[in-house]
């Protein structure tokens, strides 16, 4: 039923939308760089273990295109490519005792050139606006916009992709998007294919997420997310293929209050998640995970500097290796050399660790920088 009122909320919107006219606007192209030069250490039980070593990395390399046809509609397309993930690797064990693979991050380096977003978009008001095609997700986007850096690292649940069931959201996916905001209060409603962005193939059904966020008073950030769905594996092929499984649904449940203004920025991010990954969709086993996130910045007034530091606890497989637990912080300082470049000096720290024998450490210390042009 939720779905279904999401559906008629677009069409509505769009149908009652006035008949617009204005030749034709903008066209805009610009981009976004995430560069980093740092120097890492990756051990699996005292063992090194690569990635490891110095180097330099694009994580992630935006170009983006824009274009106003009138005062409703436009139309954004955002490509993506190259985005090695330095990850804690490693072998662990299940509640069974049977050895696992663990890891934070399941993606190998890529350099092929993707498409991030690509949607239009109809601009009613500021209380509604559609968009139709991979367009950024309700929940991953707001969180990094309170953080403020994505640059040096995702945030919570984009970051925690552990034991290989890949992370626990997706921060766009191929869909329709309904959102808007007053100041006071915001939201946004998805429909989407659920395997991401990178990922379009049809599934029999569809997945949902949503976000409402308030600020009761200036500086305030208070929001909270669910989502539920089949991750894009709900297919005739998959169901054929595992007709003897029962097929889970994955949910999630997001939380997050966050002061940000004068400067200063402290919050905390939470989830709790069941089911949630495409190996757990088609299966007998059910798993559950839950994590918190907590984050603080401040920029110096009159300066270009500032600091900041992060702490991630996350508990990724409760039922199925319930000591199996991933701890990491970050602390730095920044630097905006103007507008568009800003610089972070900073040093990561990740644990991931269990009763049996899991013991994966990674430490990251170096410079990273964001680019807008």
């Amino acid at each position: 039923m939720r779905k279904l009122n999401l559906i008629s909320l677009a069409v509505a919107a769009a149908l009652a939308a006035p008949l617009a006219h204005a030749d034709a606007g903008d066209t805009t192209l610009g981009g976004v760089m995430f560069v980093d030069f740092t120097s890492v250490n990756n051990q699996n039980n005292g063992t090194d273990v690569d990635p490891n070593g110095i180097g330099l990395d694009v994580k992630r390399a935006y170009l983006i295109f824009g274009h106003q046809f009138d005062d409703v509609w436009s139309v954004n397309v955002t490509t993506d490519f190259n985005f090695p993930k330095l990850s804690v690797t490693g072998t662990g064990t299940d509640s069974t005792g049977a050895p696992v693979s663990v890891s934070s991050s399941g993606n190998a380096p890529e350099t092929q050139v993707f498409i991030k977003k690509a949607y239009v978009q109809g601009k009613f008001s500021d209380m509604t606006v559609l968009r139709l095609g991979a367009s950024d997700m309700p929940w991953i986007p707001y969180a990094e916009g309170i953080y403020g850096y994505r640059f040096v690292e995702n945030t919570l649940i984009d970051r925690s992709e552990i034991g290989g069931i890949g992370s626990f959201g997706n921060s766009s996916d191929w869909g329709v998007n309904l959102s808007g905001g007053s100041g006071v209060f915001g939201y946004s409603a998805a429909l989407v294919n659920g395997g991401g962005y990178k990922n379009p193939t049809r599934s029999k059904t569809m997945d949902f997420e949503g976000r409402v966020n308030f600020m009761p008073v200036d500086g305030l950030n208070i929001a909270v997310g669910y989502y539920t769905g089949e991750l894009g594996q709900d297919t005739e092929a998959n169901e054929t293929a595992n007709a003897a499984v029962s097929k889970n649904t994955a949910t999630r449940t997001d939380a997050l209050i966050a002061w940000k203004a004068s400067g200063l920025t402290a919050g905390l991010e939470y989830f709790t998640a069941d089911d949630f990954g495409s190996k757990l969709i088609f299966t007998n086993t059910e798993d559950k995970a839950d994590g918190y996130s907590v984050f603080a910045s401040y920029d110096f007034p009159d300066t270009q500097w500032g600091v900041f530091g992060r702490y991630d606890n996350v508990k990724p497989r409760k039922d199925t290796n319930s000591s199996l637990q991933d701890k990491y912080y970050n602390v730095g300082v920044s630097l905006k050399s103007n507008k568009n470049i800003t610089w972070a000096f900073a040093w990561k720290n990740e644990k991931l660790t269990d009763d049996a024998t899991t013991d994966l450490k990674f430490d990251e210390f170096g410079v990273w920088a964001q680019i807008k042009f």
